[in-house]
């Protein structure tokens, strides 16, 4: 196991458990440093001494939770030891250290700077105060040295703390960049969960809508047939059969998607070459459909023609669902060198199918055809022929430089 690694797992331990940890080496160095004074009675002013020292002790227990306060009253406590007591204290010496620490390490801003200050000049002052007497102590020189000494040690305690100051800093950085990261990466998740969601929603509109439309219209006229042409109701049996399994099997594929529990089913996903198909289904439904294409045909990304495939179908299914008996309709499909564009008129009754662009969002109608228009960075327009007699939509998309 690493040093980091040990250190991580420290920092972990002991984070949620700061003020126990700061209490107990508190009680620490109070049994290391108060008691002897008490048990052996050493020198004058032993009772000030002792009551200074616990009280930097007790003070010591909450440098981190309450550093300014901490480090103050240990700081007015080290001052009055030095001006009252004639012999250094280990105890006010330890906590005064560790305080200056804790101060540039924890403390606020003017704490920070505070601290500095006040133990430079606590420094100076213990110097003069405890060590001058010492015989080899009576030059100036030697004064100097030692205030010098026990200054720049105190910078050096400071420069500790700021160091940690930073490194915390650091870290609270890299754990918020961290948190954001998550709620980032969380909502991205969200977002495409959403967007996959409406896409199914979407996909199984188009399917679900034409394929009943389709249905509904050949046991119609399976119906009315039956009686006259048995044949022909047995064909529009057939069909409704063939157009029930294709749809389940669209669903299937579809669905598979949800699936973690085993292999996903995955379909082909039509495409304009799959028009002539598209357009068999809806005349085998009752919905007489011309169709022609102009330009030189070429490749297309598996998006561009999904949508220009579900356009053409929603368009067909719409014109089954609202033109009324008789209609006919015209499918359009011209390449142009940088985009495609898809008309599809009928000359039906157009008063019905208004409703339906206005419909909520969801992949609903004209709205879903428009969504997917757009989503390919194309435009839809659809609205009543000028006479009243049919619809007409038509779509243009992008397709890219022509090949």
């Amino acid at each position: 196991m690493n040093t980091q690694r040990i250190i991580e797992r420290w920092n972990r331990f002991a984070e949620p458990r700061t003020l126990l940890l700061d209490a107990l080496l508190a009680i620490a160095i109070a049994t290391v440093t108060v008691l002897p004074e008490l048990w052996e009675q050493m020198g004058p002013n032993v009772w000030w001494r002792m009551l200074l020292g616990a009280v930097c002790c007790v003070a010591l227990a909450f440098r981190r939770t309450r550093p300014d306060l901490a480090g103050s009253v240990i700081a007015l406590a080290a001052f009055v030891h030095i001006v009252v007591d004639e012999q250094l204290s280990p105890a006010v010496t330890v906590t005064a250290v560790i305080g200056l620490y804790s101060m540039a390490a924890y403390g606020s801003t003017w704490g920070t700077r505070a601290a500095l200050v006040l133990g430079v000049l606590g420094g100076v002052g213990s110097s003069g105060r405890f060590y001058s007497e010492a015989p080899e102590s009576r030059s100036f020189e030697y004064n100097a040295i030692g205030a010098s000494f026990l200054a720049a040690l105190t910078v050096g305690i400071w420069a500790t703390g700021m160091l940690r100051r930073s490194r915390m800093r650091e870290v609270s950085s890299l754990r918020e960049r961290a948190r954001l990261l998550e709620l980032e990466r969380a909502q991205e998740a969200e977002l495409a969960a959403i967007g996959e969601r409406t896409r199914i929603a979407r996909e199984m509109h188009d399917i679900i809508a034409h394929t009943l439309t389709v249905v509904i219209a050949q046991a119609d006229g399976g119906r009315y047939a039956a009686e006259q042409d048995p044949g022909a109701a047995a064909r529009a049996l057939e069909t409704i059969a063939e157009n029930g399994r294709q749809a389940l099997a669209d669903m299937r594929s579809l669905l598979g998607v949800l699936r973690e529990d085993g292999p996903r089913e995955v379909r082909a996903v039509p495409g304009i070459a799959d028009v002539p198909d598209l357009l068999a289904v809806v005349r085998a439904g009752g919905l007489p459909v011309t169709f022609s294409s102009s330009g030189p045909e070429r490749a297309v990304s598996a998006g561009c023609g999904l949508t220009a495939y579900r356009i053409i179908q929603e368009s067909l299914t719409n014109v089954l669902k609202h033109a009324g008996l008789g209609a006919d309709a015209d499918v359009r499909v011209r390449w142009e060198p940088a985009e495609l564009r898809i008309t599809i008129v009928d000359d039906g009754r157009a008063d019905t199918v208004e409703a339906d662009w206005v419909a909520p969002a969801g992949g609903k109608g004209l709205l879903g055809m428009r969504e997917r228009a757009e989503l390919h960075g194309g435009t839809l327009t659809a609205g009543a022929r000028p006479d009243r007699r049919g619809y007409r939509v038509e779509a243009i998309l992008p397709t890219g430089e022509a090949l």
